[in-house]
């Protein structure tokens, strides 16, 4: 089975891959026959309709296979634009899909893509007089939907709000955002379109996880879940939305999904690394261990195996805490983190979508809880703060005297993420957030009863650093 990854995620050579594959669908003409069904079919019912992430999701998939025709290796990325949200992100690299119009909103001059390298000319277009060269506007459409909002529109229920939401709030916007030849119903013109469509297509399987008791379709006055779909509607066998529910049966995963494992592996914090392989292609092991104090803990690899290791929790498998590649040794993973109390969960995978190898995991902590905790003054000065190392995490606590709204805020340059617990408690989740205030501030305004709360701050990048304040102010 094929995953899907990140784009960030891409060795050089995975990126060389996909764009030759690309190339040479271009070459061959089956490419531009994708274009084409995209701009004759814009207003015919793909969007704005019950259609938009069934039809997605086969317009994807057949790319995909005929790109697999080329290179079996190759599987579509994804763009996760709530991280990579800047002109300089490796998305828009010279490898990879190449960088902004010059002007903004001319023609793309870098990458495989650029006109002016002569191997990618716009054949099919919405109208033959416009320009033959691929064009974009990065970043002049305003602004790229934020993890809040996404997470608000994953949400949503029933389908029909979350598909509406997530098409008109986010999908449209991105497709602003890049602008250019992205903007048009030839959109597909720009390999960029896949790898949004990818990311969106990924959230349609992340909200029928979080909402396994909602239906994952519903039909609307135009289409059901039989209909058969355009323009493969004449097939002997014609794909309809029934068809396309399930990612997984399709042949495809995405390196996110987090279906619950069939078994999770207990560690114990101090003892010996645990022995243990990636057997197959695209396996995933899942490890738990018990923190019984809050504490600085080291959740470390070992051995010759380049893997990416996931930490989740507190006492869920769901809400990440962080993520780590090439931190230890060589290609080991390693994570250091402060973390309160509670049961955590290690997902552990081969960095290359066909790797395996042995590896060997362990969990090491302090003897003893930390030091208090330091505490914000509600109303109070504001606490500097600093995440200094990859993977760092601060926890601070705060008394609510009365039953209030209090604002948690944080200020500064560093792209923080904030999550609060309590009351009296450093497991109970209540909330998170990450671009709620100015900028690439955490905000978060709850009213709150009386008691004890702890606020962990971590960076949004599980590598990132850098200084920022933090307060809480009552209402």
């Amino acid at each position: 089975m094929g995953i899907r990854k990140n784009q960030s995620m891409l060795t050089a050579s995975e990126k060389s891959r996909f764009v030759n594959a690309v190339l040479q669908m271009k070459t061959n003409g089956v490419y531009d026959r994708y274009v084409r069904q995209h701009r004759d079919l814009f207003n015919a019912g793909i969007h704005t309709s019950a259609l938009f992430l069934p039809w997605h999701r086969e317009f994807l998939r057949r790319l995909e296979l005929d790109l697999q025709a080329i290179d079996p290796l190759v599987t579509l990325p994804y763009w996760d634009w709530t991280v990579d949200r800047i002109l300089t992100a490796s998305l828009w690299g010279d490898d990879f899909m190449g960088g902004n119009g010059v002007p903004a909103g001319s023609a793309v001059q870098t990458g495989a893509f650029a006109f002016r390298n002569g191997r990618w000319t716009l054949t099919t277009r919405d109208d033959p007089t416009e320009p033959i060269e691929l064009a974009r506007a990065l970043g002049s459409g305003g602004n790229l939907p934020t993890a809040n909002t996404v997470r608000n529109i994953l949400a949503r229920v029933p389908f029909s709000t979350f598909t509406s939401g997530l098409e008109t709030l986010i999908h449209n916007i991105v497709h602003v955002w890049i602008g250019g030849s992205a903007a048009t119903a030839s959109s597909p013109n720009d390999p960029a379109f896949f790898l949004l469509h990818c990311n969106v297509d990924r959230l349609w399987a992340i909200w029928q996880g979080l909402h396994p008791t909602e239906s994952p379709f519903q039909g609307d006055v135009r289409f059901n879940l039989n209909s058969p779909m355009p323009p493969w509607e004449n097939e002997s066998s014609p794909p309809t939305p029934a068809r396309l529910l399930d990612h997984v049966a399709l042949g495809y995963s995405y390196d996110t999904d987090a279906a619950p494992p069939a078994t999770i592996m207990d560690l114990t914090v101090g003892a010996p690394p645990r022995q243990d392989s990636i057997s197959v292609s695209g396996e995933i092991d899942w490890y738990r261990f018990t923190a019984p104090a809050a504490a600085t803990y080291t959740i470390e690899t070992q051995g010759p195996t380049d893997v990416l290791m996931s930490l989740f929790g507190p006492n869920n498998q769901t809400d990440l805490v962080t993520e780590d590649d090439d931190s230890g040794a060589d290609t080991n993973a390693r994570i250091v983190s402060n973390l309160s109390a509670g049961t955590y969960f290690v997902r552990v995978r081969h960095y290359q979508t066909a790797g395996t190898g042995s590896y060997g995991i362990s969990v090491s902590g302090a003897a003893q809880p930390q030091p208090t905790l330091p505490e914000i003054a509600v109303n109070g000065s504001a606490i500097q703060g600093s995440i200094a190392a990859a993977n760092e995490s601060d926890v601070y606590t705060f008394t609510a005297a009365q039953t209030a709204t209090y604002t948690i805020a944080t200020a500064g340059n560093t792209d923080t993420f904030v999550t609060l617990y309590g009351p009296n408690s450093q497991t109970a989740f209540i909330t998170q957030d990450d671009d709620s205030g100015p900028g690439l501030n955490s905000q978060v305004v709850r009213a709150l009863t009386p008691g004890v709360y702890f606020v962990r701050v971590r960076h949004y990048s599980p590598t990132g650093t850098g200084a920022y304040s933090i307060t809480v102010q009552r209402a």
